[in-house]
C-alpha cells in the first residue's frame, strides 16, 4: 500500500501547527520551511484542511494559518479524510469485479484491514504525532551550515 504525498505533507503540515503555541499564526513559508514541504503544493493541502474545519486562515500581514482546536481534539483519520476522502478504497472500479467482489471471501480482507486502519488512526491525535515530534527533534537535531 502506498501512503501518498498529500498525507504525508498534510500530516507534517498539521504537525508543524501543532507543535506552535495556540492561537498562533503560522504563515505557509514558515510551515515549508520547518517541513521542507514545498510552498506551492501546501498552499494547496491548506484549502482541504481549512474546509473541513481543522485550520482556520487570516490573510494580511499578520496573517496565516492556526489549528481550530486544541492538537488533542484533533484525529489523524480527521486529518486523513479532509486531505484524501476515504482514502483506503476496498471497492473496485471494474463494474464486473465489482459485483464478484461482493460475493468473494477476499473482500473480507479488505475491510478489516481499512477497519484496522480507522481504528489506528482514529485513536491518534495531532498532540500524540507533536510529542513524536519533539523527541525524534531532540534526537536528531537539525544541523545548517553557512
Amino acid at each position: 500500500m502506498r501512503i501518498s504525498t498529500r498525507i504525508w505533507y498534510g500530516l507534517m503540515a498539521m504537525t508543524e501547527l501543532g507543535l506552535k503555541e495556540p492561537g498562533r499564526r503560522v504563515q505557509v513559508k514558515e510551515i515549508s520551511e520547518g517541513q521542507g514541504i514545498p510552498a506551492q503544493y501546501l498552499e494547496q493541502l491548506m484549502i482541504p484542511l481549512k474546509r473541513a474545519g481543522l485550520v482556520v486562515s487570516q490573510r494580511g500581514a499578520r496573517g496565516g494559518y492556526s489549528l481550530s482546536r486544541s492538537p488533542e481534539q484533533i484525529t489523524l483519520l480527521e486529518i486523513v479524510n479532509a486531505l484524501e476522502g476515504q482514502f483506503l478504497e476496498i471497492e473496485p472500479a471494474d463494474p464486473v469485479l465489482k459485483e464478484r467482489a461482493q460475493l468473494s471471501a477476499t473482500m473480507e480482507v479488505w475491510r478489516r484491514l481499512q477497519s484496522a486502519m480507522e481504528q489506528v488512526l482514529s485513536s491518534l491525535t495531532l498532540a500524540e504525532l507533536c510529542a513524536w515530534e519533539r523527541e525524534k527533534r531532540l534526537a536528531h537535531p537539525r544541523m545548517f551550515f553557512i
